[in-house]
């Protein structure tokens, strides 16, 4: 029985680690490749938009609730093209609540870049989620979603 109970210990923690370890690093921080400079958030933050008739989901990313700031993936700061996913935004209020006049941008690696201005957000649960809506400024496209820090 105590063979048993160990060699399944063993097999439990060979899956965690080949889990584990299956997962693509993250480290966060600004680098400069090409004369472009990125900056990469790390974290357990997400993010759903659904804009255009597509749905697009962010993975990996930070939240800071002071001035809540939710920063997903990898940003390419100007003038460089966009190469990596990204999404963002903050919200300048320090309580749960309707925010109008937001933006919420996002980045994808073929280089499209957008945001969703004059958009609604809605901070809950101590400003850990909540939903957005918006359309964009040039084609007014109607987008909207929800994140989980």
């Amino acid at each position: 029985m105590g063979r048993v109970l160990l060699l399944a210990a063993v097999a439990a923690a060979l899956v965690w680690t080949t889990q584990a370890s299956s997962r693509p690093a993250c480290t966060p921080g600004v680098r400069t490749a090409g004369g472009v400079t990125y900056r990469t958030f790390c974290g357990p933050a997400r993010a759903t938009l659904h804009i255009g008739g597509k749905t697009l989901v962010f993975t990996g990313g930070s939240c800071q609730r002071a001035t809540f700031t939710i920063n997903i993936g990898t940003i390419t700061l100007p003038p460089g093209k966009p190469k990596y996913r990204y999404f963002g935004m903050t919200i300048f209020g320090n309580r749960d609540g309707v925010y109008q006049d937001q933006a919420v941008s996002w980045q994808l690696p073929d280089g499209e870049h957008n945001s969703l201005f004059h958009a609604t957000v809605v901070l809950k649960n101590g400003r850990s989620q909540g939903t957005f809506s918006g359309s964009t400024l040039a084609d007014h496209v109607k987008g909207s979603g929800s994140f989980h820090c």
